[in-house]
């Protein structure tokens, strides 16, 4: 009888060798987060897609809930990738993708609204995409180094460049940043000065002027420290324009900028409340006003309308009402000056919107989401209000307000001047109903 049976001796020392490296290799351990909310929606009074009031860059001055149109994600990968002495160095990244339309099955990364090679506008393009309904964005978000420990006189602080989101602060039921100075930068944050930290951050925001782009730097300065128990924030960003020699001859205008935030935070009802005031003025003069607060600099006036001066005054937050019952709310008031006259009246913006949830048990909920805006943009005769009471039944990893992901079916309806004026014939009062998923992780 045969013995199948092989002995190699001179693999086993190769096998043991690759068994010890496999062993002795530390794992691979990228951090992976992001968000991402997707889903579909129909009007189910006059037909048609469901029609949405605000997005990530304008922001829902009535709520989010129910409001969302579009499908949106952000991936982020990081890594610690060095670490002796208390001292480490970490690497970070995030691309994003968006499509507006979400009744379409093929949506391509390279975004092109194209049909035969020319876009909605006329205008020709190089990118492949043939269906005008199909294209979505991808973006690079953030890439940047962190070094945190790594000078000797300033222990405990971070040192840090390239692309990334800086310390902005939001409302998330309105999706409004009110403080976003994010892009490609450098800077030192975490210093510890007496009571508080400070952090300062140099950040570029580069303009589209005519046949040329302007370079527009920014001086980020922020100083957070307790005050009882609460935590007040100071933040300073200054902008200002870097013309070459060319732009200059050319006529191109130079205007300087600046935009300022105190924010007061304090822990309340098992949740917290939050406290601000803004001020704008000259080439970063929008940024009290609208989304994004900072996330922008002119370096000069573009026309007539827009805006040299903004004020805003918010206060938001999330707090428990005791039982199974949870709020978020905001209420925010802000005013604007411009260049040149358009209107009799300033521009304005009133936003109130409240967010009830009740926790039926560990993983369902049902929320309710009433918001109200009173606008008066620097372009329109009048000022236009709209009016939202939207109500979802959800599905969450876990109770509470913050708990994603999120699976949830709604129903909502808009009242008022700009649902009157949305579509050729109208949605006021229409009835809206949808799912949405939102994650972040």
């Amino acid at each position: 009888m045969q013995n199948n049976k092989r002995f190699f001796p001179n693999k086993l020392p190769l096998a043991a060798a690759v068994t010890a490296a496999i062993m002795a290799t530390p794992a691979i351990a990228v951090d992976f987060h992001g968000y991402a909310r997707s889903g579909l929606s129909t009007n189910t009074s006059s037909g048609g897609e469901q029609t949405c009031f605000g997005s990530g860059a304008n922001g829902h001055f009535v709520g989010r809930l129910a409001d969302e149109c579009d499908t949106y994600a952000e991936l982020a990968f990081g890594d610690q990738l060095f670490s002796q002495d208390g001292k480490t160095f970490r690497f970070d990244s995030m691309v994003s993708y968006e499509a507006i339309n979400q009744g379409n099955d093929y949506q391509a990364f390279d975004g092109a609204d194209d049909v035969n090679g020319v876009d909605f506008a006329g205008q020709e393009t190089t990118r492949n995409n043939g269906n005008p309904y199909s294209g979505g964005e991808v973006a690079v978000r953030q890439l940047y180094v962190s070094g945190t420990n790594v000078i000797e006189s300033l222990p405990g602080a971070t040192l840090w460049a390239g692309k990334r989101f800086y310390k902005r602060h939001d409302v998330h039921q309105l999706d409004l940043f009110y403080i976003n100075n994010s892009g490609y930068g450098a800077g030192i944050e975490n210093i510890q000065a007496g009571a508080g930290q400070f952090s300062a951050a140099w950040v570029n925001f580069d303009k589209q002027e005519s046949d040329t782009i302007v370079q527009n730097n920014k001086l980020d300065l922020r100083y957070a420290f307790p005050v009882g128990e609460s935590t007040l924030t100071l933040a300073g960003i200054y902008g200002m324009a870097d013309l070459t020699d060319e732009q200059e001859a050319a006529g191109i205008m130079d205007e300087d900028g600046f935009f300022g935030t105190v924010e007061l935070a304090t822990g309340f009802m098992g949740g917290f409340n939050k406290f601000v005031l803004q001020y704008a003025t000259d080439s970063l003069g929008e940024a009290a006003f609208n989304n994004q607060g900072g996330n922008s600099s002119l370096n000069g006036p573009y026309y007539p309308g827009t805006l040299e001066k903004s004020w805003r005054v918010l206060n938001h937050g999330v707090i428990k009402l005791g039982g199974p019952w949870e709020l978020g709310y905001s209420a925010l008031y802000s005013k604007g000056e411009t260049y040149g006259p358009i209107n009799e009246e300033e521009p304005t913006r009133l936003s109130v919107v409240a967010r009830p949830i009740y926790n039926w048990n560990s993983v369902t909920s049902t929320a309710l989401e009433i918001g109200y805006e009173d606008v008066h943009q620097p372009f329109n005769d009048e000022e236009t209000d709209l009016q939202k009471v939207a109500i979802a039944q959800q599905w969450s990893a876990g109770p509470g307000y913050w708990a994603r992901p999120v699976i949830r079916a709604y129903a909502a309806a808009f009242f008022g001047d700009q649902a009157e004026a949305a579509r050729s014939e109208g949605i006021d009062g229409d009835i809206q109903i949808g799912a949405q998923i939102e994650a972040w992780w």
